[in-house]
């Protein structure tokens, strides 16, 4: 059958231009808008991007030799395949997933070589009212791409994700090394106060962390020196404080070692009690109050996009190659 001629619009008059014109609209090609997928929009202190490799050769054995399903089964449930959080955060990381070492070229359970091994790319989105819109319109735009993208919300609690974070901090540190309080106290800043021109005032050489009171925001950089609010600066001593109180006696701060009473009197004195609305009747009853506050303030909710790209793309190469040897 041959082609529909097409008539220049420009050659009819009244009536007949005006349905070609329409026609013409009808039976033009449609494009889909790309969804974007632009992490940018929201604060890079909110995002930790995790990659977790996975070696096919280990799980295309596991279909086919152990459950004894054929190739192209084998293929369309790998297909379907996400990692869970507990692989990507570590606690429970198992075969066929492994985090991948800069020059590793072996799968560390079969032994396979490095063309077998794939990556999923975690974006973990610590949320903050602050950004909370921003999240929401990203969110829209991934679940538009469920193919490549899977997501998903952790059940956690306020708590549960403050503790996750100190755990995390803690087992980065040295306290034998007194640089310590100034990175835990940007870790603060970052998780208390996070905004996008953060992330490029960190990125210069912060000698010092101070209070201050003449400035309008919750933190100012300037020539080294980052000031912070004197509510930011208490939330900042006593993260110090949770964090190397076990180490030894009491907890070391900016402010020295203090004792959970010495911390409190001088949270009290400082006007930190009173910013955060805390009206405690006697030190550990403020010390409950005020880790209840810090976690209020911090992120409410932990989600997570997985890339699968990378794995899509090298799963069906590796299941076109079986099919090819056949």
């Amino acid at each position: 059958m041959g082609s529909i001629p097409t008539i220049p619009i420009n050659n009819l008059q009244g009536s007949d231009r005006r349905v070609a014109a329409a026609l013409s609209a009808i039976s033009a090609p449609r494009f889909m808008k790309k969804p974007d997928l632009n992490f940018d929009s929201l604060p890079r202190p909110a995002l930790t991007v995790t990659t977790l490799d996975i070696c096919l050769k280990c799980a295309f054995d596991f279909f086919t030799k152990q459950l004894g399903l054929a190739a192209r089964t084998a293929y369309s449930e790998l297909k379907k395949h996400v990692p869970e959080e507990a692989d990507f955060t570590g606690a429970a990381t198992s075969r066929p997933h492994f985090f991948c070492e800069k020059g590793q070229t072996r799968c560390p359970y079969c032994n396979g070589s490095s063309r077998w091994f794939a990556q999923f790319r975690a974006t973990r989105i610590e949320a903050h009212p602050s950004f909370e819109k921003e999240r929401k319109k990203l969110w829209t735009a991934l679940k538009k791409d469920s193919d490549n993208f899977a997501i998903w919300h952790s059940d956690l609690t306020g708590m549960q994700i403050f503790s996750e974070w100190l755990e995390r901090l803690k087992r980065g540190l040295d306290f034998q090394d007194d640089g310590w309080m100034i990175y835990v106290a940007l870790e603060c800043v970052k998780r208390f106060a996070p905004s996008f021109g953060l992330e490029e005032a960190l990125e210069s050489q912060v000698r010092r962390v101070q209070s201050s009171r003449q400035i309008e925001d919750d933190w100012s950089y300037e020539k080294g020196r980052l000031y912070v609010s004197p509510a930011l600066y208490g939330d900042i001593l006593l993260v110090q404080h949770l964090l190397s109180r076990s180490h030894q006696h009491g907890g070391r701060t900016f402010k020295g070692r203090l004792t959970l009473q010495e911390l409190m009197g001088l949270l009290r004195r400082m006007g930190y009690f009173e910013a955060r609305g805390i009206e405690p009747d006697g030190p550990y009853e403020a010390f409950e109050q005020s880790i209840a506050a810090m976690v209020a303030k911090g992120p409410d909710a932990v989600y997570y996009a997985v890339d699968r790209s990378d794995y899509l793309k090298r799963l069906k190469t590796i299941y076109e190659k079986k099919r090819e040897k056949k």
